[in-house]
């Protein structure tokens, strides 16, 4: 998706891949034993009129018009080896970019399928992985605009760090990696590497209320004709029904970024699970005390 910034800025503000930033939508260093799940369904949606063009300042899209998103995507974790998770996620979206004369173009469809292993290095109060994932289009058309994707395959990896903080029935992860594209061009208009990076705090307010903060960033390669940042934060409440199954809302908002949309994401889901992780061990965890 390609938006061209109002007040004579140049250039092109892609469109911001909701909730992949990092691969899947956790980055999360506890792993699953073999036969053990976390599966979960989020929808999201924003609309936004403005960007961030190239230094940080923020301004309209070009003939004040706005761009929507609402998508559905399927994310799960499935406990294969002894030290070896299996990832996907599967996203469904449609946008849509409006103008004030009252054209409008919507695209709808499955945009980027993402797959991959997470090996666990660490997994008691401190946990340590690494993950390595595949993204590829799920055949939409990286030439409509506005498009589902930028239509390239990639490569991520990340490493993931997490640590339990007993004394304030808390935890704290963080994780930071690279995303590659496999199919390499000299053509500066073209998506280039990026380095990504998160990070979530979260609190347990009450036995089944777990009160959470979260950061999302990519930074570009120079090597773009306009290289992209994006800085978003937001929070997230957990209602942990039982063992086996979350309720969950939050939203993401963009602080900071440079030729990117500015977004004010809003999402809820619901996550089944079967797992011997405790309360303090992330989101993948379950209702028993460390």
């Amino acid at each position: 998706m390609n938006v061209r910034i109002a007040n004579g800025w140049p250039g092109y503000v892609l469109a911001p891949f909701l909730l992949l930033a990092c691969g899947t939508c956790w980055a999360d260093p506890w792993g699953l034993k073999p036969g053990e799940f976390y599966s979960e369904v989020r929808g999201s949606e924003f609309s936004t009129e403005t960007a961030y063009a190239s230094t940080g300042d923020r301004v309209l899209l070009r003939d004040d018009g706005s761009f929507e998103s609402r998508g559905m995507t399927w994310a799960s974790e499935l406990g294969w080896k002894k030290r070896v998770s299996f990832l996907f996620e599967i996203p469904f979206e449609s946008r849509t970019r409006q103008l004030p004369s009252g054209l409008d173009s919507t695209e709808t469809g499955f945009s980027d399928l993402v797959a991959g292993f997470k090996l666990q290095v660490l997994n008691g109060p401190v946990a340590v992985a690494v993950t390595a994932d595949w993204k590829a289009p799920l055949g939409y058309n990286r030439r409509l605009s506005p498009a589902l994707g930028n239509g390239r395959q990639e490569a991520i990896g990340q490493l993931e760090l997490g640590a339990a903080i007993r004394p304030l029935q808390a935890f704290v992860q963080i994780a930071g990696g690279y995303r590659a594209m496999l199919e390499r061009s000299d053509d500066p208009a073209l998506p280039k590497d990026q380095v990504i990076a998160s990070a979530d705090v979260g609190w347990w307010l009450r036995p089944s209320v777990l009160l959470a903060g979260s950061y999302r960033g990519r930074i570009e390669s120079s090597d773009a004709a306009r290289p992209e940042k994006s800085h978003r934060f937001g929070p997230r409440i957990v209602y942990r029904v039982d063992d086996n199954l979350d309720v969950f809302a939050g939203s993401l908002h963009t602080a900071a970024g440079e030729n990117v949309l500015h977004t004010d994401q809003y999402y809820v889901g619901v996550a089944v699970k079967k797992t011997r992780l405790n309360r303090l061990q992330g989101f993948l965890g379950g209702a028993r005390n460390p």
